[in-house]
């Protein structure tokens, strides 16, 4: 999904819009082109046309130009010049007593020359499932994406998130089409649920729920019901609530602070716990008011199956004077009804912290695959021990995985769905074979944004993998790439211009982290020397652009970063110098033969090493243009923050080292080292507080 792509106005009659759009994109002068007329027709799941009044919408994208229209109407006819087009369609089927059903159909690549009708059916597609070969692992998240490669690095899609507990949904190509342009991919997050809430009688029922505030108590409990109305006193009064889970019937729109006001009124007339199932009168009309995250207008116009964000995800929420949940769905609405009985009960699980988890991804090119059903076995896929260094509950983290494959990123991540990292603890996930691209965002109470973690990884199936985060020690990294430019190193040489951007935070597995350049607790300078005078500084720590000469010289590149964050006691100053020569750069940029030196010492889960006695630390040293013939190192360690320094008996060789310490019982340890390499490049830097000692 592009999210720079614009939402064109919805329109039945010239899309005006796409039209300019192709003119804009392709650079040209307007000229007559050929203008046909596009009919667009759905057939629901139930066999039956679907109208302009319909949940059927379409997006129309160039081919040629990424001009797009969006919620088109089924039924429309739109005019639109000659060229080769994307169509998605998507719908809703209700289901009496049921979540809606929902599709998503493509015409990956029409090519427009004549006026056309087009017609998706949808009881064409297949249904989209995913299971594993562990029965317990029943909950999680699934989407849907269709889309088109526009260029190397462009992309236009549609997204279609679903619960596949609550809702049916099926995707397909029309018949005899395909387009090498065109991506798609199904993900699934599975997991066991953290909360299951299931209605009692008569027969057990599952109910869509998600805890608001602070998560219940780990446990089984079976807690008779009440129906409450509104949770306004008027509503309580007569109601036998005492020590019962009460069900609210609010508003859509109700907001956190209307949802404590009414659950303290619960409270107070002696209720337990509190269930608020949001009414869906005008869910639909919410729905369509979802413009920026294309494709998601299909779940919100179900809002019924949808859980609101908008409580599920406030701080204000936090303190609630009952534990409270809320309810979705078509079952929660059965759910109601069984409270309004009086005499139901309910059954609630609540599990601690998600310690086994899947990521799913079945990808296909082309077009979208006739087989959507899934059951895969452990054996298929890549084991993965996340671990979870130094994080506290007061600055938690989460996890974000990228499914890179054939171009294009796929995943439930790529609908902001995160899962929660642990504290200080670690999880086993297991992963679809293929290259996971990581983005692991700390979540603080600060102001700062800092502290985000990026990593790739190249999974197999059948093999076993760790992933540490945030583990010790925190420094500066190269690996992988910058995201902006696309995949440009992180430090480069272009025709003219030395481009720096170090990731001078980044943890002991390389996982890359650059300094927070708004956030008032990274501060620090970037200087540039060239045959040693000044050539330029910046008051930004790793992060400057210098203009260069296109004579080769040398240069000597320095920066530090200091940190004052609650949640970063460790490296709270880095700072490194690099010498090197360079010159006018030909063709594509080309990363500068920057050295690094790479600490990974057997940390625990809290970033401590024992102490009081001698403490062996692995080195690595590496170039960021590639392989280099390391010619040495030296390391000294500091037990009073940097005032004092004492040299590390250091062996190995080829870039690889161990550097041996000499333990004080308590405290921390900084660390500095000086590198160079065959070719003339050095390094020295210095890290303070790399890690405590317990």
């Amino acid at each position: 999904m592009n999210r720079a792509s614009k939402h064109f106005r919805r329109t039945a009659l010239l899309s005006t819009a796409l039209v300019s759009g192709l003119l804009a994109v392709s650079g040209v002068q307007a000229v007559a082109a050929p203008v046909y007329q596009l009919t667009l027709r759905m057939i629901d799941r139930n066999g039956a046309v679907a109208t302009a009044n319909s949940r059927a919408t379409f997006d129309v994208i160039s081919l040629s130009g990424g001009g797009r229209e969006s919620d088109v109407p089924a039924g429309s006819t739109l005019r639109l010049p000659a060229d080769r087009y994307a169509l998605v369609g998507s719908l809703i089927t209700p289901r009496p007593g049921l979540d809606p059903s929902m599709a998503a159909m493509a015409h990956p690549e029409l090519n427009l020359t004549r006026n056309t009708t087009v017609t998706l059916d949808t009881r064409q597609a297949a249904k989209v499932t995913a299971n594993v070969d562990q029965p317990e692992v029943t909950g999680g998240s699934s989407a849907v994406e269709m889309g088109v490669r526009l260029g190397a690095d462009q992309t236009q899609s549609m997204v279609f998130p679903f619960d596949q507990r609550f809702q049916e949904m099926f995707a397909g190509t029309l018949p005899g089409t395909s387009s090498a342009a065109f991506y798609f991919g199904a993900s699934h997050r599975l997991e066991q649920p953290r909360l299951e809430l299931f209605g009692e009688q008569p027969k057990r029922f599952p109910v869509l729920t998600a805890t608001i505030g602070a998560p219940l108590p780990v446990g089984s409990r079976t807690p008779a019901l009440a129906f409450g109305g509104a949770g306004r006193p008027q509503d309580l009064a007569g109601v036998e609530v005492r020590d019962r889970l009460v069900v609210l019937e609010l508003p859509w729109d109700t907001t956190p602070e209307t949802l404590a006001e009414r659950v303290t009124t619960v409270r107070d007339h002696g209720g337990a716990m509190v269930a608020a199932w949001l009414s869906t009168t005008g869910a639909a009309r919410q729905g369509t008011e979802l413009a920026g995250q294309p494709g998601s207008r299909i779940a919100a116009a179900a809002a019924a199956a949808e859980l609101s964000s908008k409580l599920t995800g406030s701080k204000a929420a936090g303190a609630l004077a009952l534990p409270t949940v809320q309810i979705a769905g078509a079952n929660a609405e059965r759910f109601a009804a069984l409270a309004r009985t009086g005499d139901g009960t309910a059954a609630m699980i609540a599990r601690p912290e998600i310690r086994d988890a899947y990521e799913l991804s079945f990808p296909a090119t082309g077009r979208v695959p006739a087989q959507l059903e899934h059951s895969v076995r452990k054996s298929e896929l890549a084991a993965v021990t996340m671990a979870f260094h130094g994080y506290s509950a007061e600055s938690p983290s989460q996890v974000h995985a990228i499914h890179r494959v054939a171009g294009v990123r796929l995943g439930m991540s790529r609908l902001g769905y995160g899962t929660p990292g642990l504290v200080q603890a670690e999880r086993q996930e297991y992963y679809t074979p293929g290259t996971w691209a990581f983005l692991n965002i700390l979540v603080s109470q600060t102001p700062s944004v800092g502290g985000d973690l990026r990593g790739e990884e190249l999974f197999a199936a059948g093999k076993s993998y760790r992933l540490a985060w945030n583990g010790a020690v925190t420094g500066p990294g190269f690996r992988g790439k910058r995201a902006y430019p696309a995949d440009s190193p992180w430090a480069a040489r272009t025709a003219q211009e030395i481009n720096i951007s170090i990731p001078l935070f980044s943890d002991g597995a390389g996982h890359t982290a650059t300094a927070d350049l708004d956030a008032p607790g990274d501060r620090g300078s970037t200087a540039l020397y060239r045959e040693g005078k000044l050539f330029g500084s910046q008051a930004t720590p790793g992060r400057a652009v210098f203009v260069a000469p296109t004579e080769e010289a040398g240069y000597r590149l320095t920066t530090e970063a200091e940190r004052d964050e609650p949640w970063a006691p460790l490296s709270t100053k880095v700072s490194a110098e690099w010498t090197f020569r360079s010159g006018h750069v030909q063709g594509p940029t080309r990363a500068l033969p920057l050295l690094e030196v790479r600490y990974t010492p057997a940390v625990d889960l809290a970033n401590t090493a024992p102490g009081g006695g001698t403490f062996t630390v692995p080195v690595t040293v590496s170039r960021q243009d590639g392989p280099a013939a390391i010619t040495g190192l030296q390391v000294e360690a500091s037990y009073d923050g940097g005032v004092n320094w004492q040299p590390a008996k250091v062996s190995g060789q080829d870039g690889r080292y161990n550097a041996e310490l000499s333990h004080p019982a308590t405290g921390s340890v900084s660390l500095r080292a000086k590198a160079a390499d065959a070719d003339g490049n050095t390094t020295t830097q210095s890290i303070i507080h790399a890690y405590r000692l317990r």
